[in-house]
């Protein structure tokens, strides 16, 4: 298997792990806003912000696709399609953000009405989900924007803008919960209203400069309604949808199992959660940066190159959340105190942080080996390990604990069996797929040949296993 350089893959993670640490602060900000508020406060931004991830689960299903088209298409030397790419994922971001923003507005009381929450803190959810629901749009496009760039290998440009996205929506977010400078004090309501408020900023900019024509993706809206093309990102991103939606409804199932705790449970699990994503993060940029790497690879069609980039990213990432987890359980204490002023669920805090270090280096498997299956195109497989870590792992075995009456300590610790899982099954597809097919076979996706080319058949033969006698690489 052919070598593969970890300057490459650090050269694409480090603005990416950055970049992502910047967004993770928005959370911590979040909670550390309203925590002089109380325990419902947090609880309330807890619930909200689950279900907001659930309402970005289809953006990050997109970014998925994107990602697959664009690094294929930079891979192959075709700007022009990766332009065009970019375009259709912009167009199809916007659609598919406002008819769920609509639906889960209208919805938000009996979403929040799953979780059995106290009556105070419900209602505190509702204004915070109802606003964030109408303006996910904002973060869609965001999304969209540096996923494109990041398919090229233009990792700064994304730094730059969500370094400043970041810092506006916090400073957003303050003056519309507090209502400083004039502003209306919002409550809890202000922080969806800040946040988006700082993003949109963002869209603004790099609207303005892509249709002044000052990157070197251009607008492509003559083809942004594509059929061929946007059949074939449903078809790479609607497994990849499926997935994340499967992975918020199981958090948002599992966060109704911690409820029944209490609210210092249920307010530590989420504020864990919280400082879990600074671990997960450093697992993002490098899946990222395997995603990238086996896209472009295969769009030249170095199938060995591909193979050995997720080898490394996943090596790196172990390293890498393995000392974050280290970091994060040493300093839990004063982490806890900094998130939440109630000493209930400090205790609570403390002890999960404990769990999260122990899966660290199993969630760094499942990000860079699961981010290069999905930047090759090959996201039904990690719909599958996906299913079988939340509902076999996670859910199955919680419910067990709750039906035996166990302790929250047990049932924040079922989330290692989910893990353990996951990884698993991710290096054993890793290892087994062939990836001389996707690298050789004449219809293989857009990169290949032209996007009025590309036919259903195109589709189902990009994502199955043909069986012949040429062995899998990456064994």
């Amino acid at each position: 298997m052919a070598a593969f350089s970890y300057r490459t893959v650090w050269n694409l993670a480090g603005p990416n792990i950055v970049s992502n640490v910047l967004m993770v602060s928005i959370s911590f900000a979040h909670l550390s806003i309203v925590a002089p508020f109380g325990r419902e406060a947090s609880a309330a931004v807890v619930t909200g912000g689950r279900v907001h991830f659930l309402l970005m689960a289809a953006s990050m299903a997109l970014s998925v696709a994107t990602t697959a088209l664009v690094a294929r298409a930079w891979g192959a030397e075709d700007s022009d399609e990766a332009s065009a790419a970019t375009t259709s994922s912009l167009v199809l971001s916007v659609l598919i953000s406002l008819m769920l923003g609509l639906v889960t507005f209208a919805a938000a009381p009996q979403i929040v009405g799953l979780f059995g929450l106290e009556p105070k803190t419900a209602m505190l959810a509702i204004d915070y989900i109802r606003p964030a629901s109408l303006l996910n749009i904002v973060f869609s496009l965001m999304l969209t924007v540096a996923t494109s760039f990041r398919a090229i290998g233009d990792v700064i440009r994304p730094l730059r803008f969500i370094a400043f996205g970041a810092a506006s929506s916090i400073a957003g977010s303050i003056m519309l919960v507090h209502g400083a400078f004039g502003l209306p004090e919002m409550g809890v309501a202000g922080i969806p209203w800040g946040t988006a408020g700082g993003q949109s900023l963002v869209v603004l900019w790099f609207a303005y400069r892509w249709f002044s024509q000052r990157y070197v993706l251009k607008p492509r809206p003559a083809d942004a309604l594509n059929v061929k093309r946007l059949k074939l990102l449903a078809s790479i991103g609607a497994p990849a949808a499926l997935e994340q939606i499967l992975i918020q409804v199981s958090f948002l199932l599992f966060m109704m199992l911690i409820s029944g705790y209490g609210t210092a449970a249920f307010a530590a699990y989420g504020i864990g959660i919280t400082v879990l994503s600074v671990t997960i993060v450093v697992g993002l940029g490098f899946g990222t940066a395997s995603a990238t790497l086996a896209g472009q690879r295969l769009g030249a069609k170095d199938a060995e190159g591909a193979v050995a980039s997720g080898w490394a990213a996943m090596r790196l990432a172990i390293v890498g959340m393995s000392a974050l987890a280290v970091l994060t359980f040493f300093f839990r204490g004063p982490i806890a105190a900094i998130l939440s002023a109630d000493e209930a669920v400090r205790a609570h805090t403390q002890y999960f942080v404990l769990i999260l270090a122990i899966v660290q280096p199993l969630m760094a498997v499942e990000f860079a080996i699961g981010g290069a299956l999905r930047g090759a195109g090959d996201t039904k497989f990690p719909l599958v390990v996906t299913f079988a870590g939340m509902i076999v792992g996670r859910l199955t075995i919680g419910l067990i604990v709750r039906a035996l009456g166990g302790p929250i300590e047990a049932m924040y610790a079922v989330i290692i069996v989910d893990y353990t899982i996951k990884a698993c099954l991710l290096i054993l597809r890793y290892r087994n797929i062939n990836w001389l097919e996707l690298e050789t076979h004449p219809q293989a996706p857009l990169a290949l040949q032209s996007v009025a080319g590309v036919s259903r058949g195109t589709v189902r033969s990009f994502f199955s296993r043909r069986n012949d006698d040429s062995p899998p690489l990456g064994k």
